[in-house]
């Protein structure tokens, strides 16, 4: 009885917290690697057009499989900035060199509004500036 009692307050203060601060979309992502060369930088920009906020977000790719996500508090939103830097050391050279994706895995809104879309984003392959060896898949729904 007691453990009936619990559920209803937890259900009850979900429900307003719910209702003040409601759920909005996300941005899913899953890498499963075969490499990955040098220090890769994703920069991931979200524009909440409800809450009128801009969201960043930094992902480093440290390791092969990786899962993140991207939140937004409203259902309207734009990806303003998707960057891929790849910083490596040429030993040859012995100095480092920096790679920039832009647009990386074509996520850029380019002016059109998400309206209520999550989206999954699946990385594989080998993850170098070059994008010929790696490959996005985009899932919305």
């Amino acid at each position: 009885m007691r453990y009936i009692f619990m559920l209803l307050a937890f259900l009850f203060t979900f429900s307003a917290y719910a209702e003040y601060y409601p759920a909005g979309q996300n941005i899913q992502i899953h890498t499963q690697l075969s490499a990955v060369v040098g220090k890769p930088r994703w920069l991931l920009i979200i524009r909440d057009i409800d809450h009128q906020q801009m969201i960043p977000y930094v992902f480093e790719v440290q390791k092969k499989d990786n899962f993140w996500v991207a939140a937004t508090q409203g259902k309207h939103y734009l990806i303003t900035v998707s960057q891929l830097q790849i910083e490596t050391y040429q030993s040859s050279s012995n100095r480092f060199k920096k790679f920039k994706t832009n647009n990386f895995c074509s996520l850029e809104s380019n002016g059109r509004i998400h309206r209520g879309d999550s989206i999954t984003v699946n990385i594989t392959g080998k993850l170098s500036p070059r994008p010929e060896t790696y490959h996005c898949q985009i899932n919305i729904y």
